[in-house]
């Protein structure tokens, strides 16, 4: 571990200097957040149960937003709570439903994807911590564009990509075009292949193929797994172009070093499987119109039950 630190610190610091000339940054986009607990909307009761736990993982929200402009305050077309064993280094994902139906402090009852577009990473993190009784302070967010550069930075993701989800990826892989200015690059064959970082993104989006947005939070975490999985396999080797590449395109509430020994905690892991679940469950959650808009309506205290076991205890959810 000391060996690893040593490198990751030459790395960076390396790099750092030759960002001096503008050649390269290697800072991410830092936000910074109101870390009381009442701003994060952590509760007195989770902090107290939290203090029984014998080395409780440390939670981290990702987020991917459905951003095409600049200007865009934008949905989280992406929530998931990445929660990382600081002993072990073994990560689980926690996808959480875009539509589900959530209280949104200062907005009443509303889709939780909402939160990031009414009040950026705060609202969307408090908005987490109060539904689903978590204690998460930190974030990483990527948008659409720099989502890609990051799956090209470390050499494209394999995908076995379905036969029926070709159009619906090359239609996303053309709305990518048209705001990028770029030539849109197609995938014309099913199976498993290597994507770009544009055709990665665009396979993300799908949802109106199979089983609509929980299908999709499936194809998020396969991408995001091997990902990982990549990282991994590369080693030590991998920290440099974290450090070029990847650091600048995210933004987040974390510093590079603090990031950095994440993706150290991550990389010496011994733990090859990364364990995923989707909340809510099918049978705490239901379809719903509400004035005549679709919402997931969720039982919050068995989904937030189920959430608890599955971070804190290891017990992963079986859908019923």
């Amino acid at each position: 571990m000391k060996k690893l630190f040593l490198f990751m610190f030459i790395s960076v610091f390396g790099l750092q200097l030759r960002a001096q000339d503008n050649t390269i940054s290697t800072r991410p986009v830092a936000v910074k957040l109101d870390k009381s607990p009442q701003a994060l909307g952590i509760a007195p009761q989770v902090s107290a149960r939290l203090k029984t736990i014998t080395n409780p993982p440390t939670n981290i929200a990702l987020f991917a937003v459905d951003k095409r402009q600049e200007q865009d305050k934008a949905n989280s077309d992406v929530i998931m709570v990445i929660s990382v064993d600081q002993q072990s280094g073994k990560i689980k994902m926690s996808s959480i439903m875009r539509d589900a139906y959530v209280n949104i402090d200062g907005h009443g009852m509303d889709k939780i994807n909402a939160a990031y577009a009414f009040g950026g990473p705060q609202l969307a993190i408090k908005t987490i911590n109060q539904n689903f009784g978590l204690d998460i302070k930190d974030y990483i967010n990527v948008d659409f564009y720099s989502a890609a550069k990051i799956v090209d930075a470390l050499g494209g993701v394999d995908v076995n990509v379905k036969e029926a989800e070709l159009p619906v990826l090359n239609n996303y892989l053309d709305e990518l075009a048209i705001y990028e200015k770029v030539p849109a690059v197609h995938v014309n064959t099913a199976g498993l292949q290597n994507l770009t970082g544009r055709q990665a993104v665009a396979y993300t989006r799908i949802r109106k193929v199979g089983n609509g947005d929980y299908e999709r939070t499936e194809r998020q975490r396969s991408v995001l797994v091997a990902l990982f999985g990549k990282m991994k396999s590369s080693g030590q080797q991998a920290f440099p172009a974290f450090a070029s590449q990847i650091l600048p395109n995210l933004e987040t509430s974390m510093g590079s070093m603090t990031l950095l020994n994440f993706a150290g905690n991550v990389l010496n892991s011994k733990h090859k499987v990364i364990d995923e679940a989707r909340f809510p469950l099918d049978g705490q959650s239901a379809g719903k119109r509400i004035n005549n808009v679709w919402y997931l309506t969720t039982d919050l205290k068995a989904t937030s039950a189920a959430i608890h076991n599955f971070i804190y205890k290891g017990i992963k959810p079986v859908s019923k």
